[in-house]
This record gives structure tokens, C-alpha cells and sequence, in this order.
């Protein structure tokens, strides 16, 4: 009867192990997962602090975190880019009826030189402020994979939605409803 018992509690016992095994494997490839998917996508996930970037607006330094004290609209974009240019209408419309601030945030190093920025700002209205990341922050700092990337930053600086491609105006009206916009 003893050994009986006893082969019962050692079999709980490996089971037991087993089980935790198998969990931390699990919580292992999730994680892994998670990673491998933002990494897909590009840039960093909802939920994350915003990184602060230093810029320029009209020949002026400007920190990304002295604009966000209350909900903001961020758009990486470059100007050879036809995704970017396609949203910038829908850009300009959302801009215009929400009292929600949209930065254009030029990823200039990604230029073949400045004066294409100024350029195509004179041909295409752009409605909405326009920043300039001329240290190249911004493609490590939000691991930017691709252009135009927008993300919505809270008050506190998190992020607290983010698109990857063009956008339209209704869905960036529903991304910053749905976070209390």
C-alpha cells in the first residue's frame, strides 16, 4: 500500500512538473510570437511609451513631448513616398473638422535632399502642422519599417493607437474615439 502511495505522489509530482514546463513553453512562444508580429508591422505597439523626438518647425527646435499634453495625431511620412501622399487629403479633412492636433512629422533623412520637403509643400497644401526630423530619430526611435505610420499618443505620452499605411479620416476619427477623443 506504501508503494502504491508513493508511486501516486511521485507521478503528481511529474505531472506537476509537466504542466509548469509546458506553461513557461507556452508563455515562451506567445511572447515570441507577440514580438515576431509587432516586428511584421513595424514600429512600437499600443500601449508603449511614445520615444520624445527632437525636431524642427519653421527653423525652430521642438520636442515631441512638450506637444503631447493632451491627445495628439502623429504622421511619419516622406515625400517619394505614394502611400504617404495619397493620406494626405484624408490627413488635411481629419485636421479640419477635430480639435485634435496632427503632426506631420517629415522623416527627412530619408530625403534625397531638403529643399524636395519645400518643394512639395508648395504644391500640396498640407493643412496640419509640419515637423522636420532632420537628426533621423525617428526610423530608430519608433522602428519605423515602412511610411506613412501614424500613431495616437495620450496625454501621458503612451501610445494609444497606431496604423501602418495610409489612412483615411474616418479611421483616424475612430481610432481616437475609441480612446476617448
Amino acid at each position: 500500500m506504501k508503494k502504491y502511495l508513493l508511486y501516486v505522489i511521485v507521478g503528481i509530482a511529474i505531472c506537476g512538473i509537466a504542466y509548469k514546463s509546458y506553461d513557461a513553453y507556452q508563455a515562451k512562444q506567445t511572447k515570441a510570437f507577440n514580438q515576431a508580429t509587432q516586428e511584421a508591422q513595424g514600429g512600437l505597439d499600443v500601449g508603449m511609451v511614445a520615444p520624445n523626438l527632437k525636431l524642427e518647425q519653421e527653423g525652430k527646435q521642438v520636442e515631441l513631448s512638450d506637444l503631447s499634453d493632451r491627445l495628439i495625431v502623429i504622421n511619419f511620412w516622406a515625400t517619394w513616398c505614394p502611400p504617404c501622399k495619397q493620406e494626405i487629403p484624408e490627413l488635411n479633412k481629419f485636421s479640419d473638422t477635430s480639435d485634435i492636433p496632427v503632426y506631420g512629422i517629415n522623416v527627412t533623412t530619408a530625403e534625397r535632399k531638403r529643399t524636395d520637403v519645400s518643394d512639395f509643400l508648395k504644391k500640396t497644401p498640407i493643412e496640419y502642422s509640419v515637423l522636420y526630423d532632420t537628426a533621423g530619430e525617428s526610423e530608430q526611435s519608433y522602428r519605423l519599417v515602412a511610411m506613412p505610420a501614424t500613431y495616437v499618443i495620450d496625454a501621458d505620452g503612451k501610445i494609444v493607437a497606431k496604423h501602418v499605411g495610409p489612412v483615411t479620416s474616418d479611421m483616424l476619427k475612430e481610432m481616437v474615439t475609441q480612446k476617448g477623443g
